[in-house]
């Protein structure tokens, strides 16, 4: 069983709750073993929606996130991260970033700065730049693994044939270079709706995974926890999960992916 949970946020993003201690000790109340925060990395270039932190909170958020580290390190390992998406145009900044944290996760929640959320619009051009961005991004070697693979479905209650052809790309380069692909625990907290005469999560939506099974990708659990009370529902949401895709070959990793490179 998993025991470590990389996707975790903090109220410097805007939408999330509770003091970074909270986490930590919600954490280890459930029997996490290895936790790594990562918050919405902060870009200057962002301009459209304030939920991440600024650029200037970056050191203090890295400040508190090792106090805890130290604080609590006869009983959990901490890792610090962000969570990015990537922007070809920006590349210079990612390895900077991973000059000061421990590891970079891929969320591509948008393909610009100036661009929406994909959970408030997406078009099929938006699924065709995103797979290419996200397999560049894979290919550099930053990013420890991709989240919410399945993000672009929010809105859809149909599985558009561009986003199938992402996530097969996606799901191949992944197999190639080792690189896990998120279920993502948040996602499935929001509910089911009809998808294709079908009632499925949005994310992480079965049709992905079956894509994913198919090219034997590794995959791993994110909480992408934004509350420290949903700590409480990790393992729940985990054996629910193989539960709902206990028919599909999923290749699940076990140990954390960062471990090794950090310590």
């Amino acid at each position: 069983m998993q025991n470590f949970n990389l996707h975790t946020h903090t109220t410097r993003c805007f939408h999330a709750v509770g003091s970074d201690e909270e986490y930590v000790l919600a954490a280890i109340k459930n029997g996490i073993k290895i936790l790594g925060f990562s918050d919405h990395c902060p870009m200057d270039q962002y301009t459209v929606y304030k939920d991440r932190m600024k650029m200037n909170e970056l050191d203090e958020y890295i400040a508190s996130i090792t106090h805890l580290k130290e604080k609590y390190a006869d009983q959990i390992q901490i890792y610090i991260g962000l969570e990015c998406e990537y922007v070809p145009e920006y590349r210079s900044q990612y390895p900077e970033f991973l000059k000061k944290v421990d590891y970079l996760i891929l969320g591509q929640h948008f393909n610009r700065f100036d661009q929406k959320d994909f959970t408030e619009a997406v078009s099929k051009q938006d699924l065709l730049i995103m797979k290419d961005y996200v397999l560049e991004a894979m290919k550099t070697g930053w990013f420890t693994y991709v989240a919410h693979p399945d993000y672009f479905m929010y809105l859809l209650d149909h599985y558009p044939e561009e986003g199938k052809e992402a996530v097969k790309e996606i799901a191949k380069c992944a197999a190639k270079l080792n690189i896990p692909l998120e279920i993502n625990l948040k996602g499935k907290s929001k509910g089911k709706k009809i998808i294709d005469g079908k009632l499925d999560y949005r994310y992480p939506n079965s049709q992905t995974f079956e894509i994913i099974a198919r090219h034997q990708a590794p995959v791993v659990y994110g909480l992408d926890c934004h509350n420290p009370k949903t700590f409480d529902d990790f393992y729940p949401y985990i054996k629910e999960l193989k539960e709902e895709f206990k028919q599909l070959p999923l290749r699940y990793i076990t140990q954390c992916p960062i471990e090794k490179a950090s310590d």
